[in-house]
């Protein structure tokens, strides 16, 4: 709640203020999703003191070999690494998993400099630039999608 000012200008899932109910809902399903072997997110803890940060998630977005790393940063926990750093466990985890996953991707939006940030600091190559409709107040109609191919990746 403390964030949503920043995820509703980014996040399609954020176009409303939740409600306890709608947190615990999409908990619940996230546990369902992470059962089923159809995404996996987590919650972003820091190390010392054990506040949320964020949270991040691997998706089944895209071919059967690849993988999509979504994540967001507390509002006055940005510009720390946070985002960066769970980036790259994911990476790592998915390329190593028995899914035989090749390639991983980061989608944002241009304007969102502090998310574009992250794929170009652990070395994921940008792909393409693509019209998308604007479902946010943030979105400008541009999408930017980053990939990391397997034999890239060297952690």
């Amino acid at each position: 709640m403390a964030s949503f000012d920043e995820l509703h200008r980014w996040m399609a899932w954020a176009a409303t203020m939740p409600t306890d109910d709608v947190l615990h809902a999409v908990i619940d399903e996230a546990i369902v999703d992470f059962d089923e072997d159809a995404e996996w997110r987590y919650f972003a803890f820091e190390r010392d003191g054990g506040a949320l940060v964020g949270g991040t998630g691997l998706h089944r977005r895209g071919g059967a070999e690849e993988l999509e790393i979504g994540y967001w940063t507390r509002t006055d926990r940005t510009g720390r690494g946070y985002a960066s750093e769970a980036s790259r466990a994911l990476t790592t985890a998915a390329f190593e998993s028995p899914l035989g996953i090749g390639r991983v991707r980061i989608t944002m939006d241009p304007a969102n400099a502090a998310s574009a940030a992250v794929p170009r600091k652990l070395g994921f190559a940008l792909e393409a630039e693509y019209q998308r409709e604007p479902v946010t107040p943030g979105h400008t109609g541009t999408a930017m999608s980053w990939v990391m191919d397997k034999s890239r990746w060297t952690r």
